[in-house]
């Protein structure tokens, strides 16, 4: 069996220009062993990519060495703590050493999977790729691997140990695992590496306050509202609101709301000088926490304060939206050459996305379908429309621009009439689904098949008549995951 020292040694042979931060780690620890995984934490996602990028005949065996000590270890002590597992486990009174034994086995099973992504990366060289090394991007994994886990035992359990002492009226457990990893920060796992991104962060932000050649208020006004303790006027943990500010600050101004019109300008300025030092100072960081905006969705706000778009630009982009690809933007919207690497590199991405007339917002009709202000609360108050022509002729728009609606993504989601209902596939009884006029075979099917997470595997275990499944699809939906 190979020691952490064998296996530390293996790495640094392929990769001797990690010598220097392995020796940092051997002084930090004072001279304790270093094990594989501590030295591919301090690394860091693009630093691991990127090696194995450039070995190329070797890069086979440090994506070995990868999967064994460094996605091991991570999804091992993810999945340990996992707190749907350890809910799922605990209501069928298994014991520590059988939830240690499943965890290991997971993990087993998803680092294989961690590696065969990790290599796909690799051979399309996809500069993105080190984002699949990245501890949140480990987690949702987890998270996903959790939820089938989950839903497999469940189905198994119901379909072999009816017999057995299963309480008929337990709740499906999957309706306790959270649906998206946000909302279950139980879940969530901070890492070593962005613990000493945040104690970084923390340094930056006080060398720039002790700069005299910085503006200090728009600074001290973001350490106030977030509760940072980096100045005399604030408290760990405590955010102050824009009205505490404003009075403690004795901001100028003639009333209360320009006052706190002051105190935002102050604060949008405050983060643009952090967001610029973290992308000059710390890029590995700005990488790594940089979330996607999307250009055809996003407020004006957010496009010119995080994308570092101009006025100007912001008014073409808006005019023009939506588009299909980012580099549609570099003829139409920037101007000058370099601006499509820089917005890129800033977290810029562009999805195409369908606004439904009936739900959106006013807002969403201006900015991303580009209507009138005035003809956005008319449609407000006439909808719901029962289709895209009933629009058109309720509102009597020209031709042009039902041309311009549709290409910049308007759709039109029929609504249901007053107190009608779906119904679910997955939790209605066997009078339900005869009710919808389902023969009685194809209700005693669907009974026996459930639950159905998509339309296409409900579909496949069906084989229904189009007219069968004409009904299904007009008056029934899947909710997995009901309330």
């Amino acid at each position: 069996m190979l020691t952490s020292r064998t296996i530390v040694a293996e790495i640094l042979a392929l990769a001797p220009d990690w010598k220097p931060i392995y020796d940092s780690l051997i002084a930090d620890s004072g001279g304790a062993n270093v094990s594989a995984y501590q030295l591919f934490d301090r690394l860091g996602a693009r630093s691991i990519f990127l090696k194995c990028l450039a070995l190329s005949n070797d890069s086979p065996q440090l994506v070995r060495i990868i999967k064994d000590e460094y996605y091991q270890p991570m999804l091992s002590k993810m999945l340990s703590s996992n707190q749907s597992l350890k809910r799922f486990w605990s209501q069928r009174r298994h014991d520590n050493e059988f939830q240690k034994a499943q965890a290991l086995s997971l993990a087993a099973e998803l680092s294989s999977k961690m590696e065969g992504v990790l290599r796909r990366h690799l051979d399309q060289r996809n500069e993105d790729g080190f984002k699949v090394l990245l501890p949140a991007y480990v987690q949702r994994s987890v998270h996903n691997a959790a939820v089938d886990y989950i839903k497999e035992e469940w189905q198994w359990e119901k379909e072999t140990l009816q017999d057995l002492n299963l309480d008929p009226e337990q709740e499906d457990p999957r309706h306790c695992t959270a649906d998206d990893v946000k909302y279950a920060p139980e879940n969530r796992a901070l890492s070593a590496e962005q613990v000493e991104q945040l104690n970084e962060l923390r340094t930056v932000l006080k060398e720039m306050l002790a700069d005299k050649s910085v503006n200090h208020e728009p600074l001290v006004v973001v350490d106030m509202m977030f509760g940072l303790a980096l100045t005399d006027k604030s408290a760990a943990g405590r955010e102050l609101t824009m009205r505490e500010v404003c009075e403690i600050l004795s901001l100028p101004g003639e009333t209360q709301a320009r006052k706190i019109a002051r105190c935002q300008v102050l604060l949008d300025k405050g983060l643009d000088m952090i967001r610029h030092r973290i992308r000059t100072r710390m890029p590995s960081v700005a990488e790594c926490w940089q979330a996607d905006i999307n250009v055809n969705t996003a407020s004006r706000r957010e496009l010119t304060h995080q994308l570092g778009l101009t006025e100007g630009e912001v008014d073409r982009l808006v005019a023009g939206r939506q588009y299909k690809t980012l580099d549609e933007l570099s003829t139409s919207v920037l101007q000058k050459s370099g601006r499509l690497e820089e917005i890129r590199r800033n977290g810029a991405v562009a999805a195409f996305v369908p606004v439904d007339i009936n739900s959106c917002t006013t807002r969403d009709m201006i900015d991303i379908l580009g209507v009138q202000k005035d003809l956005a609360q008319k449609l407000t108050t006439l909808r719901p429309f029962s289709s895209f022509e009933d629009l058109t002729e309720k509102v009597k728009i020209a031709a042009d621009l039902a041309d311009s609606l549709v290409r910049r993504g308007c759709t039109v989601r029929a609504q249901s009439k007053e107190g009608e209902k779906r119904l679910d596939l997955n939790s209605c009884d066997l009078e339900g689904l005869l009710a919808l006029g389902l023969p009685r075979f194809v209700s005693e099917k669907i009974l026996r098949g459930r639950p159905f997470t998509t339309w296409g595997e409900l579909e496949e275990y069906l084989t229904p008549e189009s007219q069968v499944w004409q009904i299904i699809r007009q008056r029934s939906c899947l909710a997995l995951f009901p309330h």
